[in-house]
């Protein structure tokens, strides 16, 4: 069973878990959206992707799914998570995603027109 705990011993931040991904679903629960994105920058390829970008999805973090897409979006599936950010219906989230500069520059423009053609309706 995967398991994770985070303490504090005096002034210290002490992390014990079994895997990197039991870190993941711990950040999750603690809400530490922006430890997950330290873990997608210093692990990407060995980490569970997918559960970062559909936690910042169901938050609608726009900033961290940004932020995400600028550094690890070779190891996502862009066609899913487009896909699931085109399901929520968020029309204001959408929009923050699509006026990032940032991701313009390294994200391929068909993605985007998926949230455009959400936003224009």
């Amino acid at each position: 069973m995967n398991w994770c705990d985070i303490i504090f011993v005096g002034d210290f931040l002490v992390i014990r878990c079994d895997n990197i991904n039991s870190l993941v679903d711990c950040y999750i629960k603690e809400d530490k959206r922006e430890e997950l994105w330290n873990l997608a920058f210093d692990y990407g390829n060995e980490i569970d992707l997918t559960k970062i970008a559909n936690y910042y999805i169901s938050v609608r973090d726009s900033f961290h799914i940004c932020e995400l897409l600028s550094i690890v979006s070779n190891y996502l599936d862009l066609d899913y998570l487009f896909d699931s950010i085109v399901l929520t219906n968020d029309k204001e989230f959408m929009f923050w995603i699509l006026n990032n500069g940032t991701i313009k520059s390294i994200i391929d423009y068909k993605y985007f027109s998926k949230l455009e053609n959400v936003c224009r309706n």
